[in-house]
């Protein structure tokens, strides 16, 4: 990824396929009433800004860009912490 525009589409592509595969999993949930399927796409939905900022981490260190790679990674910390303390 040697451009900004590259690392945009990479966030662009994974909240797309994050909303598109929860919309797809609530629909089945709510057509063919499974409880499963509906608790899936609420939870991949939930899921769908952890991938972003996991992509954008990722991104940003393979442009170089240690500073805010840094900052992101701090940012992905905090919400690992907060996913694992909730489940407390």
């Amino acid at each position: 990824m040697k451009t900004w525009a590259t690392l945009e589409r990479a966030v662009e592509a994974a909240l797309t396929l994050g909303v598109a595969a929860s919309a797809v999993l609530l629909l089945v949930g709510l057509v063919l009433p499974h409880p499963g399927a509906l608790r899936a796409g609420v939870v991949l939905l939930m899921c769908t800004p952890v991938a972003r900022v996991v992509v954008l981490t990722v991104g940003l260190f393979y442009e170089g860009d240690r500073r805010f790679g840094l900052v992101s990674l701090i940012v992905l910390a905090i919400l690992a912490s907060s996913i694992v303390l909730s489940r407390s």
